[in-house]
């Protein structure tokens, strides 16, 4: 009877109740805690590498759904220093994008929640003063005078006493785009414990995200120059409308879009992919973000488009001294782009280490099998390799190695636990049992 209850592919009504009922629980909890007002000191940490500008470490996140937990990421570790580009790879469905929206804390709760793990981001925030509100940076004379301005509101338009006079303000400091300087400072947040308003100040601003699909990232109904503005208004203190589209306008003309003021007042069915696709990255740095995620960003271009879209990736890089995580299940664009690579699998990291020692000297079946199944000019077969069998059930995880039946190396120690992330060089790194010299 217990053989024959274990082998069954179904639920009963009482089973799916309990298992609800048990998620509700949870998942009540992990809301609670996201909507919590908290001290700043809550989640403020520190780095393990001062050098790096991201680090995550032992990540799960799951889907509580009714027939039962799905585990799309479990105890995924990596780090992205700064100013180089991370490039995470693996078939569909083994928990890339989950990653990325954990980073942004936009999973769609209350069934997707990050259950536990530590998120750990660089930022460069304002300094504030007792009150909350950002210090500005006065922009005096020689002499250290004040100097003063006509005060103008959200619209641009100069502001009047009760006599009709203009009313004057002290002179702020803007940078290269016109847009209001403030003192700035670096702080360290835990992005797994900041309770979602909190998010908001790393959110669009700190760390920006290009979508896999720009038509149905852009909202139909409003001009590219109104999306754009948003971005400038909502993370720029003081902006007024006028700094918004100066600021937009420039931000289309370093995505290298010609004639940006037309763009800006287009809609985005009047545009073509490509062209989406700049404003999307447009729309990312228009925060001067320190971190990109750029989720499959190529999918749905033709290779032209493609190429100049990598192009101007690896630029603004440069230009920013920005730091990029780069998803896709391309190994040529990881390949051309990444200065490291993260191999994951069924929500595990198996493999991970430099751009050149994935690519020369893999170690993992699965790498191997995932180098093996791209197309080459000089291959002698008429048919694609690939790797047999499935991806285990991701509510019904196994305990061993997850690659398992599909691995053509298994040994002896394949059907014990699973394999421990081994160290094969400094910045090289397998979950394989192949290279554990204790089980060998």
């Amino acid at each position: 009877m217990a053989e024959e209850k274990k082998s069954r592919h179904y639920l009963t009504g009482k089973e799916v109740r309990a298992i609800a009922k048990e998620n509700a629980k949870i998942t009540r909890a992990l809301e609670k805690k996201k909507k919590r007002k908290a001290a700043e000191s809550e989640f403020v940490t520190q780095m393990k590498d001062p050098s790096n500008i991201l680090e995550v470490e032992d990540l799960h996140t799951y889907f509580f759904t009714d027939q039962g937990v799905v585990k799309a990421v479990n105890g995924v570790s990596f780090e992205i220093p700064q100013g180089s580009t991370v490039g995470v790879v693996g078939e569909s469905g083994c928990g890339k994008s989950v990653t990325s929206m954990s980073i942004m804390q936009l999973l769609q709760g209350p069934a997707g929640q990050i259950y536990s793990g530590s998120i750990r981001f660089k930022s460069y925030d304002y300094k504030r003063e007792a009150d909350g509100s950002p210090i500005p940076i006065w922009d005096d004379d020689e002499a250290g005078n004040p100097q003063y301005d006509v005060a103008k509101d959200k619209k641009g338009n100069p502001k009047l006493d009760k006599e009709g006079k203009p009313i004057t303000v002290r002179r702020q400091k803007r940078d290269a785009y016109g847009t209001l300087q403030y003192e700035m400072e670096e702080k360290v947040f835990d992005i797994a414990q900041m309770p979602t308003k909190e998010m908001y100040r790393l959110r669009g601003r700190q760390i920006a995200m290009i979508f896999q699909e720009p038509m149905t990232s852009l909202n139909p109904v409003f001009t590219i120059g109104n999306q754009l503005d948003e971005v400038t208004l909502l993370h720029f203190p003081g902006a007024t409308k006028e700094d918004a589209k100066r600021r937009s306008i420039e931000m289309l003309n370093l995505v290298g879009i010609a004639m940006p003021e037309r763009v800006y007042k287009s809609y985005p069915h009047e545009l073509s992919g490509g062209m989406r696709q700049r404003v999307m990255i447009s729309m990312a740095l228009a925060g001067d973000p320190r971190l990109i995620i750029a989720d499959e960003p190529t999918t749905a271009l033709d290779v032209t488009i493609q190429a100049q879209i990598l192009d101007l990736l690896r630029d603004l890089k440069t230009r920013i001294n920005g730091s990029i995580l780069l998803i896709t299940h391309d190994l040529g664009i990881i390949a051309e782009m990444a200065d490291y690579v993260v191999v994951m699998y069924a929500g595990r990291i198996i493999e991970r280490g430099t751009a050149s020692e994935i690519f020369h000297h893999p170690k993992h079946p699965y790498t191997i099998g995932l180098q093996k199944s791209k197309p080459t000019m000089d291959s002698e077969s008429d048919s694609l390799f690939n790797i047999p069998g499935n991806v285990p059930n991701p509510i019904d995880m196994p305990d061993y190695c997850y690659f398992r039946e599909r691995c053509s190396g298994c040994v002896k120690a394949c059907f014990g636990e699973y394999p421990p992330m081994i160290q094969v060089s400094p910045t090289h790194f397998v979950a394989c049992h192949l290279y554990d010299k204790e089980t060998k």
